[in-house]
């Protein structure tokens, strides 16, 4: 049975507002951002034409701040809070053959789409999120490179939803609300990934990090959010 949202929600918040004590090592605060490439785990579940979609990425971006407090000398718990662009990407033989979780999409223009044309599209999710992760690496006090392993459950809140569809000429943008969507309002899963940490200066860290996100929020009809995101930052000690 999978872990209910609200009870995932509560986990996350609980353990990030929670104080930790002072541990070995010093705690660090860090900002981050870069790129995201985003896709469902099955757009087919969402279309009645399994065979007529062709999936595709929706290129996003992510930022947001961190906080790092030491357990061990080469471990540690990070919270995070990010903005988070997600989605997928997918193109259909005709404009009219595929809405997903949208019961009234009617685009205008009608005879400007050919049967036979390709619609591209982008189905827009943006979340704010919150998560808690354990970092697993080489101490880098006395060190100038660091690397490390990250891992840990999110939770988010959706922000904006939006479809975009553009067909011979024809463009159309639908919002979530406007369109009556079933699309979750909020995601929940695991995130885990690498980074490294190289010194700049007495006290400041530069970073880079891959993370990959498995969403495990059935957002409708058992498709969920898969997120891989390539990060830069600074991490400052405190």
């Amino acid at each position: 049975m999978r872990p209910r949202p609200r009870f995932l929600a509560a986990l996350v918040v609980i353990v990030c507002v929670s104080p930790v004590p002072a541990l070995a090592g010093q705690m660090t605060v860090g900002i981050h951002g870069g790129l995201t490439r985003a896709k469902f785990s099955d757009l087919n579940a969402l279309s009645d034409f399994n065979e007529t979609v062709e999936g595709s990425s929706r290129t996003g971006v992510r930022f947001g701040v961190s906080a790092t407090v030491p357990v061990s000398r080469s471990l540690g718990l990070r919270f995070e809070g990010n903005y988070v662009q997600a989605g997928t990407g997918f193109s259909v033989p005709n404009l009219f053959d595929f809405s997903p979780s949208f019961d009234h999409v009617a685009p205008p223009a009608a005879t400007n789409v050919g049967a036979d044309d390709r619609a591209k599209a982008l189905i827009n999710l943006d979340y704010l999120r919150l998560s808690a992760m354990a970092r697993a690496g080489g101490p880098t006090e006395g060190r100038r490179v660091a690397v490390y392993l990250l891992a840990g459950p999110f939770v988010g809140f959706r922000t904006a939803c939006s479809t975009s569809i553009a067909a011979s000429g024809v463009s159309i943008d639908v919002d979530c609300d406007e369109a009556e969507s079933d699309l979750s309002t909020v995601d929940f899963g695991v995130s885990g990934g690498v980074g490294v940490e190289v010194g700049v200066s007495s006290g400041v860290r530069a970073t880079l990090e891959a993370l990959y996100d498995l969403g495990l929020q059935d957002l409708s009809e058992g498709t969920t959010n898969r997120v891989f995101s390539i990060l830069a930052g600074l991490v400052f000690s405190l």
